[in-house]
């Protein structure tokens, strides 16, 4: 029989482990929130990309236009295609009198994060007459998503399990979308890395970045494309014309093949789509660096040529 000194020895390490697993638990649980409180309180005030998109998600919330409210608002969406490719006051000295252009563009975005994006905006109280959607034809095609931060701040709960299945996650990222939806801390955290990474590594940051910027996405087939772009404009414009909005599409220019093809989807289904510059119409020296985005000179003309086309479609 054990002797009841190594029972009592046995019942002192348990008790101390238990102890300490307590102490471990209860410190990593007051290291999180500690980490989530400086999240919310910093993060959105000190990250200049993330005050810039929460002052205009406030913006596009604040409209509530009707047919008795006077100026309509036009409401202009998109990624960093967008936000490179439109110089708002040019814009805004483009566009006819007694219509507002408002902005909220939010970078990495792509098809799902918008139709998503639009369903929370519009169950937020947003109302503008008239929505203008810029992505490129991959982008429109591609079930990815922007990733955490999208789940905090475009993703309402009630859309997490539909995004989940249609974005093809797995359980491990699902699990981790979820999380970051109720957590700013989770939700930046790919982006605290990054600004870490380029603050301690900047060579590294700026080889991935140019490495990044020479991958071309491989060009789409029209016969699976077509199909899909008509799907997915016809549910953005069903997803509008429910609240009361006008959907008008318009494809930035890019490389991408694929921006003939959204126009011809969009005709057939009566879906308004604006081509303000062609595919091949732009060199490279419209555009910046990374060949992707444009640079002052071609975002000008793009600019100059939306104003036009949304003349030509919104009502005198």
């Amino acid at each position: 029989m054990p002797s009841s000194t190594s029972v009592s020895e046995r019942q002192t390490v348990r008790v101390g482990l238990d102890r300490f697993t307590i102490v471990l638990l209860a410190t990593i649980v007051v290291v999180l929130v500690f980490l989530e409180i400086v999240s919310r309180e910093r993060f959105e005030s000190t990250s200049k990309v993330e005050m810039r998109e929460l002052s205009e998600r406030a913006g596009v919330l604040a409209i509530r236009d009707t047919a008795a409210s006077g100026e309509p608002h036009v409401v202009l969406l998109g990624n960093s295609l967008m936000l490179e490719g439109v110089e708002v006051p040019l814009l805004k000295a483009k566009i006819a009198p007694g219509y507002v252009p408002t902005i909220y563009f939010v970078l990495g975005t792509n098809y799902y994060d918008w139709f998503y994006g639009l369903r929370r905006l519009f169950a937020e109280g947003m109302r503008p007459r008239y929505i203008v959607l810029g992505l490129s034809p991959n982008q429109l095609a591609t079930s990815e998503v922007r990733g955490d931060i999208s789940a905090h701040y475009l993703i309402q709960q009630s859309d997490l399990l539909d995004l989940v299945r249609q974005s093809h996650m797995d359980a491990t990222r699902a699990s981790e979308f979820a999380l970051a939806h109720y957590s700013v801390f989770y939700s930046i955290r790919d982006v605290f890395r990054g600004y870490v990474m380029s603050r301690v590594f900047p060579s590294v940051a700026d080889l991935l970045q140019n490495r990044s910027a020479s991958i071309r996405e491989p060009e789409l087939s029209d016969s699976v494309f077509k199909p899909l772009a008509a799907g997915r404009l016809a549910a953005l414009d069903q997803l509008c014309k429910t609240y009361g909005a006008h959907l008008l599409f318009v494809v930035p220019p890019t490389y991408q093949k694929g921006d003939e093809t959204i126009v011809e989807a969009g005709r057939e289904d009566g879906v308004t789509v604006l081509l303000p510059v062609k595919r091949d119409e732009f060199d490279q020296s419209y555009y910046q660096k990374d060949g992707f985005h444009m640079n002052q000179r071609g975002a000008e003309i793009f600019t100059a040529r939306v104003a036009a086309e949304l003349n030509k479609e919104l009502p005198e």
